[in-house]
């Protein structure tokens, strides 16, 4: 089976992946690799690599490191691999330093889903598992140089190489997985989509949309609100250390924003708003890396911020004004 999962910045891919990969391993009671393509620019790189080590002990994962030439991995029949992630994948064949020189490479996006299509074939003929995260970089206003717009437009090309060939495609979002594409022999496996359903019972609702989307004027329709119902948290007063959750209101907005200082756990913060409330939050984790180390702490923390906003609520996505419930 080739499962693909994608989606914003800390949204929840890598737990499911791996979840999905130790229930696939599991049947066919083969070898379960995780295939790591970073490669550390500094602390933050280190820090994430910890981390993920980290999230995966005890799982049974034997480490494939390989940052270039993902077409050569297969090594078993009948095992299963994680490769985390396409996006750093692109990024290690498209910029390289050759005799000190920052190079890139052009070419790198087409001869990169050639080597996937290599090992999807291979897959097939040895009846193996591949599970492959990429990252939702799509979704920002910044104009880039041409090198960046290459990069962004390549990550695209290769997820819709892997996506013709997938069994599922799924989107993460806030911790919620929306399916895009199943087989047959996907959409049959109960154990598979039951591990994608969300358990318990849900008070409240978290509303998420880009910038300018009408998450507001959706909440005032859905759930009959006005505009003194709704409470806005200000970027000033944030910075400032001013975080407390007003309470009187049923709902808030720009709840994206606590992040900007995040001072305490996000499972705390989350549980400190009232209940029954409606919270309104602008996805931020969808886009190139910031080149600021605030702002990618800021993009990192809004993510797991969002995911812990969604354990108890209803979520639903706003696009052009319209609202779909995701979870």
């Amino acid at each position: 089976m080739i499962i693909l999962l994608t989606g914003g910045c800390k949204n929840g891919k890598s737990g499911l992946a791996q979840k999905l990969a130790v229930l696939l391993s599991k049947r066919k009671h083969g070898r379960l690799f995780y295939v790591a393509t970073m490669k550390s620019t500094g602390e933050e790189d280190d820090e994430r690599i910890r981390r993920h080590v980290e999230d995966r002990a005890g799982l049974g994962f034997e480490t494939i490191e390989i940052q270039t030439d993902i077409n050569k991995i297969m090594q078993k029949d009948a095992a299963t691999y994680l490769i985390d992630s396409l996006t750093a994948l692109l990024a290690n064949e498209m910029f390289t330093e050759r005799n000190g020189s920052f190079f890139t490479d052009r070419e790198a996006p087409e001869r990169v889903g050639t080597e996937l299509e290599e090992l999807m074939k291979t897959t097939t003929e040895k009846s193996a598992d591949l599970i492959f995260v990429s990252d939702g970089i799509y979704s920002d206003s910044a104009i880039y140089d041409g090198d960046t717009f290459l990069y962004r437009e390549g990550l695209g090309e290769l997820e819709r190489v892997v996506t013709d060939c997938a069994d599922l495609v799924i989107e993460m979002c806030a911790g919620v997985s929306m399916i895009h594409k199943k087989s047959v022999a996907a959409a049959e496996d109960k154990e598979l989509m039951d591990l994608l359903k969300r358990d318990g019972k849900k008070q409240g609702a978290l509303i998420i949309g880009g910038a300018a989307q009408g998450k507001r004027a959706f909440v005032k329709n859905k759930f009959g609100l006005k505009d003194e119902d709704i409470y806005t948290f200000e970027t000033d007063e944030i910075l400032h250390g001013e975080i407390g959750i007003p309470r009187g209101f049923k709902a808030y907005e720009h709840v994206e924003r606590l992040a900007l200082s995040m001072g305490m756990d996000v499972h705390e913060l989350a549980d400190d708003f009232p209940k029954d409330a409606v919270l309104i939050c602008e996805d931020i984790t969808c886009g190139i890396v910031p080149l600021s180390k605030e702002d990618r702490r800021w993009r990192d923390d809004a993510g797991r911020f969002m995911q812990a906003l969604s354990v108890s609520r209803d979520v639903y996505r706003v696009f052009c004004g319209n609202g779909t419930q995701i979870g």
